[in-house]
């Protein structure tokens, strides 16, 4: 992330930091410089002391050399005294050529110390160079030649370390004047400039072959760039709203319900077309909690979250007819397709299309041709399918079945006598009776045609409570009496045959023949009854 601009102050000041660097330079640089210079300076001294106190030796070594020869004591003596009035000198000593002591004075205030640097001169005959007469003893005051020498030394150290700061201070000056302020003016002249309005920096004419310059031009460059990329931006960004503008209106105006899940369920998106499909407005939609969604709107909700994670592990589109919660009395179908995007965490993409008439449709197409115009029972089609069905499932769970063939008695006689309009009262009122004496909508009952009728009751065998129950509900059921619409009352006997799976036998049209060859037997001995299937 970009940090704000900002004025540079203390320790991250680069003028400041390279005023320490420079003072820093010339502190090392001027201890070297006097360390030199006090030891050169030293030594001068030192040198120039003892030349001083030689040169005094040489002065007086003649006029010492004829008191020696002369052994005038005294004027060996006042020669030796003006010797040691010298500061640089502690003793002065004139020994003859026995070592005998021919003068020696002290000077004022001084001690003699045999430690101290003592300097020579031999003494020699005026008259015959090879004659040695004695020789000369000073004894220097190494304190005060020392003393001198660190003076000198001193002031000479000082001086070097005062150049090397007011070099520094030069530099530093310079350095603030060429570099760090132009920078500093450069940086403020940016952070005034507007990104994008064609402002540019301006080159001083001082600094058009410098750094500076280069520096300036660079700086330069970079707002052209910059600017070029911001027009670019707008650029894309108008093109991108323009193209959301016009995906929106696309997705909102969508036949289509388009909607798209987190990954826990709960709905990120969705187009108006979703709430008018699914009976919910889009606040009811967005406000429900995790994974309501799928629970909400859907009959079979396992049926959807099936779907997710077979699109999720395929990677491809799965689509199937759904179900949606009924609202009122009316059922709902959508045709959806899912989706799953793993990018950015697990999203899920649905479609949905309304296909509530076409499975309308469907299902009135499929109901005609399963059932019975007349009656509305399961035709003989569907009843053998649905049959042969139970018996399978029946098997499958080693489970009993009852199927049950059904007669109408006297039924001709009053389609011949009454006409066939009344004969088909009977067979809807038979029908309805039938539906109720079954009870269980898991049950079968079915017209295989004309008065014949099937019954296929599930989970139930020969010993079962139930099978009398019913038995007894349809033949008392059918035997009652039936008002035509004529207002004439007309009654129908039943006979019925029973067989059982897996007793009498083991497959659907097996075990229809077997109820049959009962139900005839109940006819040829006086009918009105319901008998069970012999053995096999």
């Amino acid at each position: 992330m970009t940090r704000p601009a900002h004025h540079v102050r203390g320790a991250n000041s680069l003028q400041l930091r390279f005023m320490l660097l420079v003072f820093a330079s010339a502190a090392v640089l001027a201890l070297a410089a006097a360390t030199v210079a006090y030891q050169l300076g030293q030594a001068r001294a030192l040198a120039s002391g003892r030349s001083s106190v030689e040169a005094l030796a040489t002065a007086v070594e003649k006029t010492l050399a004829i008191g020696a020869y002369a052994k005038d004591a005294v004027l060996l003596q006042e020669v030796a005294g003006g010797l040691a009035r010298n500061e640089l000198v502690d003793v002065v000593e004139v020994v003859a050529a026995d070592g005998s002591a021919l003068a020696k004075v002290l000077r004022t205030g001084a001690t003699e110390r045999l430690d101290a640097t003592l300097l020579t001169r031999p003494l020699v005959s005026p008259f015959d160079a090879k004659e040695s007469l004695g020789q000369l003893r000073i004894r220097l005051n190494d304190a005060k030649v020392q003393a001198d020498a660190d003076r000198e030394a001193y002031t000479l150290a000082g001086a070097m370390a005062g150049q090397a700061a007011l070099l520094a201070a030069v530099l530093y000056l310079l350095a603030a004047r060429m570099v760090s302020r132009p920078i500093v003016r450069l940086a403020s002249a940016l952070r005034r400039m507007t990104p994008g309005s064609g402002e540019r920096l301006e080159t001083p004419d001082s600094h058009a072959g410098d750094e500076i310059g280069v520096l300036i031009a660079g700086a330069n460059t970079l707002l052209e760039s910059n600017e070029r990329a911001l027009r670019t931006e707008r650029s894309l960004r108008a093109e991108v709203e323009a193209m959301e503008a016009q995906y929106r209106q696309i997705f909102d105006a969508s036949s289509a319900g388009i909607f798209v899940l987190n990954e826990g369920g709960r709905l990120i998106n969705g187009n108006p077309t979703v709430s008018r499909v699914v009976g919910l407005s889009m606040h009811e939609l967005r406000t429900l909690s995790e994974d309501d969604f799928i629970s909400r709107v859907f009959a079979r909700p396992e049926q959807v979250r099936q779907m997710i994670d077979e699109a999720g592990a395929r990677g491809e589109t799965v689509s199937a007819d759904l179900e949606l919660v009924q609202l009122g009395d009316e059922r709902r179908w959508v045709h959806c397709l899912i989706s799953v995007q793993q990018q950015h965490g697990q999203t899920v993409e649905g479609v949905i299309y309304d296909i509530t008439e076409r499975k309308s449709d469907e299902n009135a197409v499929r109901h005609r041709a399963e059932h019975d115009a007349l009656t509305q029972l399961k035709n003989r089609a569907a009843g053998q399918a649905t049959l042969a069905r139970f018996v399978a499932e029946a098997q499958s769970r080693a489970a009993p079945l009852a199927v049950a063939c059904i007669d109408l008695d006297g039924f001709k006689q009053i389609n011949d006598s009454h006409g066939h309009h009344s004969g088909d009262e009977v067979l809807v009122a038979c029908a309805e009776r039938m539906r109720a004496a079954v009870r269980r909508s898991s049950d079968l009952v079915a017209r295989l045609g004309g008065d014949e009728f099937l019954v296929a009751l599930r989970d139930v065998g020969s010993n079962d409570a139930v099978l009398a129950q019913v038995m007894d509900n349809l033949l008392k059921g059918l035997s009652q009496p039936i008002r035509l619409t004529t207002g004439e009352e007309v009654s129908v006997g039943v006979s019925i045959g029973v067989a059982f799976l897996p007793t009498h036998a083991a497959e659907p049209q097996a075990l229809v023949r077997a109820a049959d060859e009962a139900l005839y037997h109940v006819k040829r001995n006086g009918k009105q009854a319901f008998a069970m299937a012999l053995a096999a």
